[in-house]
């Protein structure tokens, strides 16, 4: 192999490092776990108030969970005052889940548009796609919400007026899972709602709750902020295993570039090696960024992405050194 060649390689490889990098990480925005202050506090009118770092969730599956199921019937009110448009990204004003991939109804602000998601059959472990209402968010207003489900009707309603209704698949609750109230942001991190909520109400058949009343939810003063950052094994939503094929594909021309990039060329085996540590490398460097996540899917894609390409760096190099010896007629 050339002097130049390698050279060439070698700048190669060190773009391909940064591109892996930029797209792991990007936008770069630092969120590393660490111990906060709650944002949420009540004010005197007895409404939550919610800030930029929110914890205000019930310390286990509601009691109310198992009724639900059976019944299919259950009601979601929630009173609530925008304090920010929420214009570049969603927020959580109240939800039922166990984890960020694992939700079974979401009330969601996004800008001015009401979101929906709902856990019911055709749709993703997310409660996605939502059901959308636009425009029915006003902000520095208070804006009353209700989602009706009742065995196989929908309705949600906004400041009383009824503005979605749609058919559903009967008792469609009988799926959802166990997990936990949350208000003014999600389960386990993601975005945090800015404004105050007043009413917060789940009524099913013979059962009733507040959660903005006192002691209804867990509202320490500092708490553990560690959000979900790895996806569930396997993957539950066919994007995710998309991004995991372009993983395998991205780490292709770097398992190449390891190998090409010493002379003599380095084994299949240490080019591999190295890539599985960078990949890992990776893994890890995202619990430090804000909505980063990875998986085991995407670290094993990579890996066997990073196998092919060495092997065909090396299969290459061993057909060039055959070339080169074979003696020329003259």
């Amino acid at each position: 192999m050339r002097a130049d060649t390698v050279i060439v390689c070698r700048v190669a490889l060190l773009v391909v490092i940064i591109f892996l990098v930029v797209i792991a990480y990007y936008p770069f925005a630092w969120d590393p776990p660490r111990t906060v202050s709650n944002d949420v506090t009540r004010s005197a009118d007895g409404a939550l108030r919610f800030g930029d770092m929110n914890y205000a969730r019930t310390s286990g599956t509601p009691a109310w969970l198992p009724r639900v199921r059976t019944s299919g019937d259950v009601q979601i009110q929630v009173m609530f005052n925008p304090q920010s448009p929420q214009a570049n990204s969603q927020a959580s004003v109240m939800m039922l889940a166990s984890d960020f991939w694992h939700t079974d109804f979401a009330v969601v602000q996004s800008g001015p548009d009401l979101l929906v998601y709902l856990r019911r059959p055709g749709s993703d472990a997310g409660g996605g796609p939502p059901y959308v209402i636009n425009g029915a968010v006003r902000q520095q207003r208070w804006n009353n919400v209700a989602v009706m489900l009742r065995r196989d009707e929908l309705r949600i309603a906004v400041d009383g007026r009824i503005r979605l209704a749609h058919r559903v698949p009967a008792y469609s609750t009988g799926g959802w899972g166990p997990g936990q109230i949350a208000l003014g942001n999600e389960v386990h991190g993601g975005t945090a709602w800015l404004g105050r909520i007043r009413l917060a109400e789940v009524r099913t058949p013979g059962y009733a709750v507040d959660y903005v009343r006192p002691g209804a939810l867990s509202i320490p003063g500092r708490y553990q902020y560690l959000p979900d950052h790895i996806q569930p094994f396997p993957p539950t939503y066919l994007g995710q295993w998309l991004l995991a094929f372009l993983d395998l594909l991205s780490f292709i021309p770097l398992g190449f570039l390891i190998v090409w990039a010493r002379r003599p060329p380095v084994s299949t085996v240490f080019a591999t090696a190295a890539a599985a540590a960078l990949a890992l490398a990776l893994a890890a460097g995202k619990f430090l960024f804000h909505d980063r996540h990875t998986s085991l899917v995407n670290v094993l894609m990579q890996i066997a992405g990073a196998l092919l390409g060495a092997l065909l760096a090396s299969r290459l190099a061993r057909t060039r050194r055959i070339t080169t010896a074979r003696p020329h007629r003259t």
